[in-house]
């Protein structure tokens, strides 16, 4: 569990500016990875008002150069989604051409939609904040987490309920909740919150008043569960919870972040398998015959559509599981559709061994 203290919180801040520093010595890359989207988030939430007061401006330099101007100090899926704000899109309308870049060519031609098509499809495989991918990799992070206490409750025969049992029941719900109180760690609590985050003063203030106060209000006390680590300075009513608490092998998939990737021989590739211990997606090495739990996706080729778009998420969402393994029938990656799979899982954070 990594706490520290605000100085060198900020310090950490300081030293990461984008995805290739990912790799200080003393801390696991998903903190850092996990500190450097905050960080980018904030800065969005800065730059991004004042980006928009100057669509005209956007639009007519793309109009002329179709390129966005070098100012705009914004990720790269903000930086579309103002080129296309400027063109009087509504966020609906974005948010359809971001899932299905091809929708752009039903835009005016004199808004060079082929360049659009192409900017887009790079920021959905870069932004590791904001893209689509980025969106299921939060939420592949976020159930990780939440897989590991539930499986940590049951395994010691705790009942609980969870927030989608809960749901239709109270308008605010915590990822756990106890109906009788659990004593954990000396506190009798009646809830646990789980956040796939590094608790940072300002993270922290966040939640505590649209998240932890309010369960604090309707069920009592409860622990919060920062899976990345946190400043020793934040303060709450509640207790954090310690991710040493629980012992499981997935953490090592949240602190590591590595995903595998392997081809050839389907026996052969069934015994890393179970060396590795890891959830396996087959997109052509047809180990149905040898591995049991196993996900079966037919990759199209062609990087820029949207089935490509849909096969890369659907590895994202495995994340949940634990440590990935990609494998097909080609031996060499480099020659493999698995190559493009490891360049935009490297843009999202991710370590890519081929093995």
């Amino acid at each position: 569990m990594i706490r520290i203290n605000i100085e060198e919180f900020k310090n950490i801040r300081r030293k990461i500016s984008d995805i290739r520093c990912l790799s200080l010595p003393g801390y696991t890359r998903g903190m850092l990875f996990t500190v450097l989207s905050q960080k980018k988030v904030d800065s969005v939430k800065r730059w991004y008002p004042k980006a928009v007061e100057r669509l005209d401006e956007i639009y007519e330099f793309w109009s002329r150069e179709k390129k966005l101007p070098k100012w705009m100090k914004l990720t790269p899926i903000m930086r579309v989604r103002l080129l296309l704000k400027s063109m009087n899109l509504t966020k609906a309308e974005i948010n359809r051409i971001l899932n299905d870049p091809e929708r752009v060519h039903n835009l005016d031609s004199n808004c060079h939609p082929e360049e659009i098509e192409k900017l887009i499809w790079r920021a959905i495989y870069t932004d590791y904040v904001y893209s689509p991918l980025a969106a299921r990799h939060q939420k592949a992070r976020g159930k990780l987490g939440e897989k590991i206490i539930c499986d940590w409750l049951s395994s010691r025969g705790i009942d609980f309920y969870t927030e989608k049992d809960l749901r239709k029941k109270f308008s605010k719900t915590p990822d756990f909740f106890f109906e009788e109180p659990v004593r954990l760690n000396g506190i009798e609590t009646r809830w646990i919150e789980s956040k796939a985050l590094f608790g940072d003063p300002k993270t922290h203030w966040i939640y505590s008043r649209k998240q932890f106060s309010v369960y604090r209000e309707m069920f009592g006390k409860g622990y919060i569960v920062y899976w990345f680590g946190y400043v020793n300075e934040i303060k709450d009513d509640d207790g954090i919870l310690e991710t040493d608490v629980f012992c499981s092998p997935l953490k090592n998939a949240l602190n590591d972040m590595i995903v595998y990737s392997t081809g050839g021989n389907p026996k052969k590739v069934a015994g890393l398998v179970e060396k590795l211990k890891t959830y396996v997606v087959d997109i052509g090495c047809d180990l149905e015959p040898y591995v049991e739990d196993c996900v079966y996706l037919e990759v199209e080729s062609g990087i820029k559509t949207k089935e490509f778009l849909e096969c890369v998420g659907r590895i994202i969402d495995c994340y949940s599981n634990g440590r990935v393994l990609i494998a097909d029938s080609n031996r060499d990656w480099k020659s493999s559709i698995r190559k493009d799979i490891g360049w935009i899982l490297r843009n999202m954070g991710f370590v890519v061994v081929h093995v």
